[in-house]
């Protein structure tokens, strides 16, 4: 198990960032054709997470600063697969305008990429599922692409409360079964659910 999990650390250390796109038609055309996409609300901490997965702590920008990445930013993980960080949606403290805009950037690129294999949309698990989460579930659906769920920031609360939101995501699944994949469950800071998120990326590689 040591020995898998060192392979697997080796592997996404092989990284690097590829570009900052502000719209889906100005991706160039990428060696690497597969691709998998990390969404959620602002602040749900899809930076650290991919940090985290990549074991870099630089490589996706991260900020205290909800909303700050607001372009399409795409990682290469060994020549196999591009890890991509879609800007944040349901940011208030942006003008409604830039708000729509954002979320018609997002829209665009799940709607368009052909070679999106698999989307991971984060959840704050102190939070749980807002609404706008579940149009964003709608959508993704709509388009019949394949997703999974990941809570965030387990550490910030109990395991009763992880246990509901959990119950409460697993409710809500019931109505996408063609789409739904898989709920992973993590924390950045130890590490916690990281391994199992690595090992559904890379299988999207075989």
């Amino acid at each position: 198990m040591a020995s898998s999990n060192k392979n697997l650390n080796n592997f996404f250390l092989k990284n690097k960032f590829l570009g900052s796109y502000e719209s889906t038609a100005y991706i160039p055309e990428l060696v690497v054709k597969k691709e998998c996409c990390f969404i959620g609300r602002s602040n749900v901490g899809k930076s650290s997470l991919i940090n985290a997965i990549t074991k870099t702590k630089k490589l996706a920008k991260t900020s205290k600063t909800p909303g700050r990445t607001q372009s399409i930013n795409i990682f290469e993980i060994d020549n196999k697969i591009n890890l991509v960080d879609l800007p944040g949606y349901g940011f208030a403290k942006v003008s409604k305008i830039k708000r729509e805009n954002l979320m018609l950037l997002i829209e665009d690129y799940i709607k368009k990429r052909n070679n999106l294999s698999h989307i991971y949309l984060l959840i704050d698990s102190k939070i749980g599922l807002k609404n706008s989460d579940i149009d964003m579930i709608d959508y993704i659906n709509y388009c019949k692409k394949i997703f999974s769920i990941i809570l965030t920031k387990i550490d910030k609360v109990s395991k009763n409360h992880i246990n509901l939101q959990n119950k409460s995501v697993i409710s809500l699944m019931k109505n996408y079964k063609k789409t739904f994949k898989n709920i992973y469950f993590s924390e950045t800071k130890k590490n916690n659910g990281i391994i199992d998120i690595q090992k559904s990326i890379y299988k999207l590689t075989e």
